[in-house]
């Protein structure tokens, strides 16, 4: 590796590899290179989030530093370890380094990207990193735009769900300690396999093979939607668990011939609120909200949600420690240009457009039909298995005839069920009601905290009111501690901060993520250069704080009204 001076007069890697000399830039212009840079981010807002491919010898730096503010953050990911390790120290307050690999990416990629920024994110890939380390470069942009997709379907479902999951919610909170906590069965199945059902249109084809072994299935533990319940009872087939997570209505219809069976249904917050109530057999609660905001039941377990209800199913069936885990019906894509088996079909699917949008390779290495949405779920579903790629005890095999499933190799389920190992007996649930949850208590504190919350927001907007009327113009940095207007802004700040690290917004769910993702959207756009002038500007300021109070109003008045009325629905007694 060598620094080559440019005609321009910066500096320029030049490096070994494959055997063949590569610039990591232009070296007859370098400075096209921190052109295309800074083009890339002329229009870079105050907290724009940017990630560059390639740091080189660092001279584009000094450019880079004019352009951003201090909210913005920028990582560098370098895939040469000798020039990462050229720099002993990051290369700015708010600019990190780090040395390429494909995990660290990832988790970067997690930790840093949600759905208030996925709109105002950048991406640069300097002077000639793209082709030079093309691989790393690619792999790179996958996992970027998967993670933004996915960012991105948060606010789709928050949009979605958000007033059926606060009903949901308030409503299943009667039954918590009713049921038993998924954890108390943990690794109750080892060795154990288990079936888990979904209901992809080789569902039928799997269902038949399924009879065939009638005499195997009492030694596989059968996890199933609610979906693929009347297929299998019809079928005689008895499942030993029931996962229901969808929180629409139609989740009660698929299930309304089956209310009367024992056999345990695992739910969470947002399930079903009618099914949850209607349903006779025993239930089994996995906590994603509860366990966050309940005293004392910080130790409840989660499930893994990638999507779909399968995600669920198949990661109880790994915590109950059965393997393998055959995955029947998990086509994740149209195969027969079917969306689903015929027995899996119900009146709700012909509401739905079920048009194909992409390709997917089928286990045959053929291309089938899908969907975006069934491609998120198959590669949410692969990242989970991937995580087991380092325990032989827990072994993914798919029975299914849709698209591939890396991690999860093709056999079929006329092997697995006539020569598989079934030397372990299944161990069916017992219940244990060991939870205790005042659900009464915790509904008046919510719907007090709302009232709360909504009188604060009248607070707020008539704060900004009054300085929107004065019209004075003044920089917050100039004027002195105790000036009227300094202290109204502080004061305003106040009520955002004890409203937005209240515990109770957890409870808020899809309106809260709604909400972020709009008032940062609609109504707080500035420019990076304009960040120092703006944040001072008691004009701006107001302004932008009297749109953010009357959209919380407006959502906190609908979330405390929904509230009120499924109380009345679902509570026999009064609460407030």
């Amino acid at each position: 590796m060598k620094k080559v001076k440019t005609s321009d007069g910066y500096f320029v890697y030049r490096i070994k590899k494959d055997r063949q000399y590569h610039l990591l830039a232009d070296s007859a212009s370098y400075r096209n290179s921190i052109k295309d840079l800074l083009n890339t981010l002329s229009d870079l807002k105050f907290d724009s989030l940017i990630f560059l491919f390639g740091i080189d010898t660092g001279d584009y730096l000094p450019e880079l530093k004019k352009v951003l503010c201090p909210k913005n953050q920028v990582i560098i990911f370098e895939p040469n370890l000798t020039i990462y390790r050229s720099f002993s120290n990051d290369p700015g307050d708010n600019i990190k380094l780090v040395y390429y690999k494909e995990d660290v990416v990832k988790k970067i990629f997690e930790e840093s990207i949600n759905l208030k920024n996925i709109n105002n994110i950048y991406f640069f890939s300097f002077g000639n990193y793209s082709t030079v380390y093309k691989k790393e470069h690619d792999r790179l942009i996958e996992h970027l735009d998967w993670t933004i997709i996915k960012s991105a379907s948060q606010v789709s479902l928050a949009r979605r769900f958000k007033k059926v999951f606060i009903k949901n919610m308030i409503a299943n909170m009667k039954i918590i300690d009713q049921s038993t906590p998924i954890h108390h069965y943990l690794f109750s199945n080892a060795g154990v396999p288990a079936i888990v059902v979904s209901g992809g249109p080789s569902l039928d084809q799997n269902i038949e093979v399924m009879k065939k072994h009638k005499d195997r299935l009492k030694d596989c533990f059968i996890i199933t939607g609610s979906r693929t319940v009347d297929a299998l009872i019809k079928n005689g087939i008895t499942p030993d668990l029931i996962v229901s997570v969808d929180p629409v209505d139609a989740n009660f219809d698929m299930m309304k011939e089956h209310l009367d069976l024992t056999v345990p249904l695992a739910f969470y917050e947002y399930s079903n609120r009618y099914l949850m109530k209607h349903y006779k057999g025993e239930k089994i609660f996995i906590s994603l909200l509860l366990s966050h905001t309940v005293k004392g039941m910080e130790h409840l377990k989660a499930v893994y949600c990638g999507g779909s209800v399968s995600h669920a199913c198949i990661d109880i069936a790994a915590m109950l420690g059965c393997s393998p885990i055959l995955l029947i019906g998990q086509d994740l894509a149209y195969t027969d240009q079917k969306h689903h088996a015929d027995s899996a079909t119900f009146l709700y699917d012909s509401t739905i457009n079920y048009a194909p949008q992409t390709l997917a390779k089928d286990i045959n290495g053929q291309w089938v039909g899908s969907t975006v949405t069934l491609d998120y779920f198959r590669k949410n579903l692969e990242l989970y298995i991937n995580q087991y790629k380092d325990h032989p005890f827990i072994r993914f095999i798919n029975c299914s005839y849709g698209a591939e499933i890396k991690g999860a190799p093709h056999k079929e389920l006329d092997e697995m069920l006539g020569h598989g190992d079934f030397s372990k007996k299944k161990v069916p649930f017992l219940p244990s009601h060991e939870l205790t949850l005042d659900s009464k208590d915790i509904i008046k504190s919510l719907l007090e905290f709302l009232e709360d919350s909504i009188i604060k927001t009248e607070q707020g907007l008539e704060l900004c009111e009054t300085i929107r009327l004065e019209n004075e113009t003044k920089s917050l940095v100039e004027v002195e501690e105790d000036d009227i207007d300094l202290q109204r802004i502080l004061y305003i700040l106040h009520l955002v901060n004890s409203f937005e690290n209240h515990p109770y917004t957890s409870y808020l769910g899809g309106y809260y993520s709604e909400f972020l993702y709009e008032i940062k959207e609609e109504h707080n756009s500035m420019l990076a250069k304009d960040f120092e002038h703006l944040t001072s500007d008691l004009q701006y300021q107001a302004n932008f704080f009297y749109e953010y109070f009357s959209k919380l109003h407006e959502i906190l008045t609908e979330i405390r009204d929904t509230a009120r009325s499924t109380v009345s629905e679902f509570y026999e007694s009064h609460i407030v």
